[in-house]
């Protein structure tokens, strides 16, 4: 990342060729035709680059309304040349790499003024960072001298500090064959309650792994309570234990046969992923129709299933945790067919934050939760959990 100063090339009037993410996160090993998965891509949030002292109460608390607010005066600072004032607000750790007064408010004029005007608001959304108690707000927008849409990030303390803030293209995503592929089975979402989603959508600026080809409809999913990942200051220090997401059930998104289950891996400290298989421990499973999903950087020691064993929608299959490759606690879920190619995974009769959804994607910065259940039912995949009989569905 680079902190508010972005080259000069980088807004060159082509548009960047898709590049792909640097900083690992979850992904899956090889294996048969039903367990075949890649290797992790970027899916979670880099760590900023310069240190962040945490500030633990403000009048900004994390994924507030005040936040929000903060992060789009922020932004308008920004848009307005108003260089001096965003300087005044850095937090002393980012002024420290930032350098010079100076310098950075004659390259942020130079910038703005090569840009242009915002054309567009493409999409803005926040999350909380993954490392401090901060707020992250995202920003879209379409430049009328830039020909490619441009992301403005900037992550601040409670205090409304700017810890960091960057200003990057946005990559050019190629979706690939299956980019208008329906499932052939319905999925719920894997776990009960509401949870955040951190990664999900097929723009780079939502989702990381939309810049790679086999994993570009991954997601990433972290629970949250009071706006938090975690209680205390989080990040590199804690514990996996800190994190409200560990420990949390996981939940099969339908039925199916279990085709991989590993649990040996140790859970890591937060921001020092492990030499172990990015995978860490994982959970796979065969859907039917040709469709497997993948759930890794599981609990140690957590899983309730084994290889073999037929499992029904809603059923418990192991633990959130903090293997493998995993940054930081949270749930990573992908969907796909056959021997490795990614497919988007829809979801049925959710909530998104607050709007009912029939069937959907989640996208970053979206709460959502599945809907209550009137009735048993089954769902429609080409596995049943149980032996077939003739009995014929409750009437309603």
């Amino acid at each position: 990342m680079i902190v508010l100063l972005l080259t000069s090339l980088a807004f060159g009037q082509q548009a960047p060729p898709p590049t792909q993410p640097t900083a690992p996160a979850a992904g899956q090993s090889s294996g048969q035709e039903e367990q075949n998965a890649p290797p992790a891509k970027a899916g979670m949030q880099e760590a900023a680059p310069a240190p962040i002292e945490p500030v633990l109460s403000g009048p900004y608390p994390v994924m507030s309304k005040a936040a929000e607010d903060r992060g789009r005066q922020v932004f308008e600072m920004w848009y307005r040349s108003q260089s001096g004032q965003i300087w005044a607000i850095l937090s002393p750790g980012l002024k420290h790499f930032a350098g010079k007064e100076e310098h950075f408010v004659e390259y942020n004029k130079k910038l703005r003024e090569r840009m242009g005007t915002e054309s567009q608001t493409v999409n803005e959304n926040i999350v909380p960072y993954i490392l401090a108690p901060d707020t992250v707000y995202t920003r879209v927008s379409n430049f009328a001298n830039v020909r490619f849409p441009v992301v403005v990030s900037i992550t601040l303390n409670q205090r409304g500090q700017v810890d960091n803030m960057t200003i990057n293209p946005s990559p050019t995503v190629a979706e690939g064959r299956f980019a208008g592929y329906s499932d052939a089975n319905k999925y719920k979402l894997p776990f009960a309650d509401e949870w955040l989603v951190y990664a999900g959508g097929r723009n780079s600026y939502e989702n990381g792994y939309a810049l790679s080809d086999d994993q570009r409809f991954a997601l990433d999913f972290v629970y949250l309570k009071n706006g938090r990942m975690f209680s205390g200051a989080g990040g590199v220090g804690s514990k996996a234990s800190d994190y409200y997401c560990f420990g949390q059930p996981i939940l099969a998104p339908a039925d199916g046969k279990i085709t991989r289950a590993e649990q040996g891996y140790d859970d890591n400290p937060p921001g020092k992923p492990s030499g172990d298989p990015a995978d860490g421990n994982v959970v796979a499973i065969y859907h039917g129709n040709g469709e497997s999903t993948f759930i890794n950087h599981l609990k140690q020691n957590s899983l309730k299933v084994k290889v073999g064993e037929m499992v029904k929608q809603g059923q418990e299959l192991a633990e959130c945790g903090n293997s493998g490759a995993g940054p930081v606690p949270h749930l990573h879920l992908q969907l796909q067919k056959g021997a490795g190619n990614p497919l988007p995974m829809q979801f049925v009769d959710y909530t998104a934050s607050g709007t009912k959804v029939d069937s959907g994607e989640p996208k970053r910065g979206q709460l959502v939760k599945n809907n209550p259940t009137t009735a048993a039912s089954n769902p429609a995949t080409g596995m049943s959990a149980t032996p077939a009989t003739k009995e014929t569905p409750a009437s309603k």
